[in-house]
């Protein structure tokens, strides 16, 4: 989810882990005016498995270049199902809308349920929306050049269901689908002269995919794990409007590392997290389809859509810091590159770094505020969960 920050009725407040903070919160200490302005909402930082779904409710504000100003709801539930275990980590629903002042809108739903004990889940995608967007061409060095910005309006409706059944300690397998239409209007070019498709505009296409997936999860809690390990293969065949077809291959390696736990690290208080993606393509691949660097989980700091091209591949780490009850920070940096071939990936690399605060809206759930810089632009986000 992935809204950029300027404003926030929710600045700070706990962060959640089960790694230790580095101020510890006085037994007697009393909750403060944000606790209970929180409260209301439902963001009291804790899981009450009684209720059929334990909901929060947060209004938001934030501004971007492209979308301007605007105001947001952002909705977190968490439940289990029947016959879980105490100690299972609970299913989770987030959904995250938003408008702003030049009438971008739209909104994203993510909402994993595990069944029986965690050997089943079912994971569904469903993203709509109308927004400012860029397009700089293809390839690094057409999104190096300033004046290749151009601006649209894309319109974007997805759906993305898959079902993952255990078939061995911590391994699942799974099978899904991806219905996803993308439309470009009001395309401007703000500068430059870099050829685009069709007479300078970008195809509206509709695609439809079927997606295998393979995964190894350790992980203690899927949004905001504390150790444990995931490595992650999806192979997609699609087929879109035009009747060409393409393919999508994504990789994703983490690795998550409490410092408290680690003998020579033992005296430093905090996480390390760390995490290589990968995302290639194959055949006539629509522009929407095409893997870019940027926005708020993939090298921050950047426009989401300015590199873009058929293969992707990046990394980053995170030092994660619990302060004091609900409040938290991160830091980061985070390397990666987009080409028209895997074997071009190495030819330039783009670098990106920052920082964020963090706090606790429920058990294990933050909510959190970026700042990360690119080689040529700063962007601020805000968002739901950890970015991996």
């Amino acid at each position: 989810m992935k809204r950029i920050l300027c404003l926030s009725l929710l600045a700070f407040s706990q962060m959640a882990a089960a790694v230790e903070p580095l101020i510890e919160t006085p037994k007697d200490m009393q909750p403060t005016w944000v606790d209970e302005i929180l409260d209301v909402f439902g963001a009291d930082g804790e899981f009450d498995e009684s209720k059929t779904i334990d909901m929060s409710y947060l209004p938001t504000a934030y501004y971007t270049p492209e979308k301007k100003f605007g105001v947001g709801l952002l909705m977190v539930g968490l439940y289990k199902t029947d016959g879980a275990a105490p100690e299972e980590q609970p299913s989770s629903l987030v959904l995250n809308s938003f408008v702003s002042m030049n009438n971008s809108y739209g909104v994203e739903v993510e909402n994993m349920t595990f069944f029986n004990g965690g050997k089943q889940r079912l994971l569904l995608g469903l993203e709509l929306h109308n927004e400012a967007s860029v397009y700089y061409g293809r390839g690094i060095a057409d999104g190096n050049i300033d004046s290749n910005h151009h601006e649209f309006d894309e319109q974007l409706y997805s759906f993305t269901p898959r079902w993952m059944t255990q078939v061995a300690d911590n391994y699942f397998v799974g099978v899904g689908v991806d219905f996803t239409y993308a439309s470009a209007d009001k395309f401007t070019r703000v500068e430059g002269d870099i050829p685009l498709p069709s007479d300078g505009i970008l195809p509206s296409n509709f695609s439809s995919g079927l997606v295998v997936t393979s995964i190894y999860d350790s992980r203690d809690y899927r949004l905001n794990a504390t150790k444990g390990w995931l490595f992650q293969l999806d192979a997609g065949l699609y087929q879109n409007s035009e009747y060409d077809s393409f393919a999508k291959y994504d990789l994703e390696l983490a690795n998550y590392i409490d410092l408290s736990t680690t003998s020579w690290l033992s005296q430093m208080p905090g996480l390390i997290a760390w995490q290589v993606q990968g995302h290639f393509t194959s055949g006539d691949v629509p522009w929407n389809m095409l893997p870019d660097l940027g926005g708020s989980s993939a090298m921050r700091g950047y426009i989401k859509g300015r590199y873009r091209d058929k293969q992707m591949m990046m990394g980053q780490v995170e030092y994660r810091l619990p302060i004091f009850q609900r409040y938290g920070m991160v830091f980061w940096g985070g390397v990666g590159s987009v080409a028209d071939k895997v074997s071009d990936l190495n030819d330039e690399l783009l670098t990106s770094y920052g920082t964020g605060f963090r706090f606790k809206i429920k058990d294990n759930i933050n909510l959190r505020l970026d700042v990360g810089v690119g080689e040529n632009e700063t962007n601020f986000y805000l968002n739901v969960n950890e970015v991996f």
